[in-house]
């Protein structure tokens, strides 16, 4: 009789064991799921915001400004989805891009496999808190006419944005190089285009030696530095041709004694070989502003109709304020039935006070607008 019930016991105490046991294993497998789950749920909590504020389109060249709303998220990267309508290619470009911040991305049209751009669209790269790399869903879409973008042909397309961003998309592409020989002036040697490719510029005939991808002749005597920057015409950058016997010669330091920026100042550049500086592309005095002690919109009888010069995505000023700053142009708008001047609406992180007959700047960049002031 004892023995039959220490026997149940044992029996019972077997099955709690392995119940215990068989709800552990249950527990982990649901964990792991869950585990998962949430971390995709959090992703779908992120208010990562991204706006695209202006396109631009000179010659080959399609810039893109991207503006960051407020919203948490660690932004790694943006994905640039270009479609011509029948296809599209979505090109990745990297950025730590932080709330309220702006950036311009630039892309080649020529390399881009698609006809006639009818509009552009972003979608957020970001990670976990794991370190997963996610790719988001398209957050903002700018549509355009038929040709209005351009047209491309060839490379930089990395996939559809839902695929993994290492993955190759499902249109095949083909890099056509832009640096060549030819554009470069380079007559012997080789280097690395933008295609990532070998470049084979050629050997020199008996008697020249190759010199910074320029034949020059083994008895060469080169100039001195300074005449040789003088002779070329270059007041900064760096000068390599057959009088300096190809060897480089940092003009800036043997014409300026240092750069556009250290001598000039900070809104000087070096453009074309010359220190150039920066200026503001309109200005003018305040006819109108709103709301009074805000001024998020401003007019002017200085300022352009949109089809003649459109400052969307600019930075404007008011550099005789005590404390002047530069603010991110959002809307440029021109509507004579409402109004006979165009308005400017700004991007502020704090109000501004400005009066009627105050002088603004409009640079075409932020940074460029900064340094002015």
């Amino acid at each position: 009789m004892n023995k039959r019930g220490m026997s149940a016991v044992v029996t019972t105490l077997i099955i709690i064991l392995l119940t215990i046991v068989a709800l552990g294993i249950i527990w982990v497998v649901v964990k792991n799921v869950l585990d998962k789950g949430s971390e995709q749920i959090s992703l779908t909590g992120i208010t990562l915001d991204l706006e695209i504020i202006k396109v631009n389109v000179e010659g080959d060249n399609l810039d893109v400004t991207v503006k960051r709303n407020p919203g948490e998220g660690d932004l790694t990267a943006i994905n640039f989805v270009f479609s011509d309508g029948d296809n599209s290619v979505v090109v990745r470009r990297n950025t730590n891009l932080d709330e309220l911040g702006w950036q311009t991305f630039s892309f080649s049209l020529s390399t881009l496999a698609v006809e006639e751009i009818t509009s552009i669209s972003i979608a957020p790269v970001f990670e976990t808190e794991s370190g997963k790399e996610i790719v988001g869903d398209i957050i903002e879409t700018s549509e355009y006419e038929s040709g209005e973008a351009g047209t491309g042909g060839g490379d930089d397309a990395i996939g559809d944005p839902n695929d993994n961003p290492e993955e190759p998309g499902d249109t095949p592409t083909e890099c056509v190089a832009i640096l060549t020989c030819e554009t470069e002036g380079y007559a012997c040697d080789e280097f690395m285009d933008d295609c990532g490719e070998l470049q084979n510029c050629g050997t020199c005939n008996s008697g020249y030696n190759c010199i910074n991808n320029l034949c020059v002749e083994d008895t060469c005597v080169p100039e001195d530095n300074l005449t040789a920057c003088n002779n070329a015409g270059y007041e900064c950058e760096i000068l390599s041709n057959t009088e300096t016997c190809g060897e480089q010669v940092n003009c800036s330091e043997e014409v300026l004694g240092g750069t556009c920026v250290s001598i000039y100042g900070l809104n000087y550049e070096c453009l074309d070989n010359t220190c150039i500086e920066k200026t503001y592309v309109n200005s003018g005095t305040v006819s109108w502003f709103g709301p009074p002690g805000v001024t998020q919109y401003f007019s002017s009888a200085s300022l352009p109709d949109p089809q003649v010069a459109n400052y969307y995505g600019y930075s404007a000023t008011f550099p005789n304020l005590a404390s002047p700053s530069c603010y991110l142009i959002v809307d440029y708008n021109y509507n004579p039935e409402v109004y006979s001047e165009v308005i400017v609406e700004l991007f502020l992180d704090a109000p501004v006070s400005i009066s009627v007959g105050e002088v603004y700047q409009i640079w075409e960049s932020y940074t460029d607008c900064m340094n002015s002031l």
